[in-house]
């Protein structure tokens, strides 16, 4: 159902194409329109194909959602990150969540380069909060065990094959995004692998609690031996 303001608007455009009818005819049709309910206007409109019935609205809505959801899908089935974020592809992942992985790049811009993915095929100005919340600790990460010099962790945020990625860059001699890349050794990268890979809360816990459990002294039952102790004879 139109409202009120698009009857109005609708009546004033077609009064404006009315301009150019013949006097008579003008006025005749002028009242005509005058004359129609709000419903009659809109089945008017839908006969002269000037606006779609709601049905057919909708279907075509529904449509293109439906293509649109097939397109997302076959993008991200081609899509060269969600291949590496899935680990159909392999990878030197340093850090995951719910929403990301954090994995070491092989043709790095300089040592350390580290590529955040949403686990979605979702593009950069719907990068999850999770992501950028893995970036940030994956970063603070780079600074202690690589300690470039001055300290400085650049990150730019890019889309390839519509898929959002977020670069973390150490910086050790102005290097960033557009700088010359170089393929890393896989000694290498597998000695990065170790060396900042975040653990989980729930191994840390583990290996928490498997400390503990290392350093507990067992303390001695005195009660049971001072009963044993033979008795004094004076």
């Amino acid at each position: 159902m139109l409202t009120q303001e698009q009857i109005k608007q609708v009546k004033e455009q077609l009064f404006k194409q009315l301009e150019a009818w013949p006097e008579e005819q003008r006025e005749s049709a002028r009242e005509q329109i005058e004359a129609m309910s709000d419903e009659e206007l809109e089945q008017f409109l839908i006969k002269n194909k000037m606006i779609r019935a709601k049905e057919d609205s909708e279907s075509q809505e529904s449509s293109n959602s439906r293509a649109s959801e097939e397109n997302q899908k076959e993008a991200a089935a081609q899509c060269t990150f969600c291949l590496l974020s899935s680990g159909k592809i392999p990878v030197y992942k340093v850090a995951e969540n719910k929403q990301a992985i954090a994995i070491l790049e092989i043709n790095p811009v300089s040592k350390g380069h580290v590529l955040i993915l949403p686990k979605n095929h979702i593009k950069a100005t719907k990068m999850p909060s999770s992501a950028l919340s893995l970036a940030k600790k994956i970063s603070k990460k780079l600074e202690t065990k690589l300690d470039p010099k001055p300290k400085k962790i650049d990150l730019a945020t890019t889309e390839l094959f519509q898929h959002g990625i977020i670069n973390i860059i150490p910086v050790y001699n102005n290097e960033n995004l557009g700088s010359e890349r170089k393929k890393a050794p896989e000694n290498e990268l597998k000695e990065l692998q170790e060396k900042l890979a975040l653990k989980s809360k729930e191994n840390s816990e583990k290996e928490n609690s498997e400390k503990v459990e290392k350093i507990k002294i067992k303390k001695p039952k005195l009660e049971k031996k001072l009963l044993n102790l033979p008795k004094r004879i004076p």
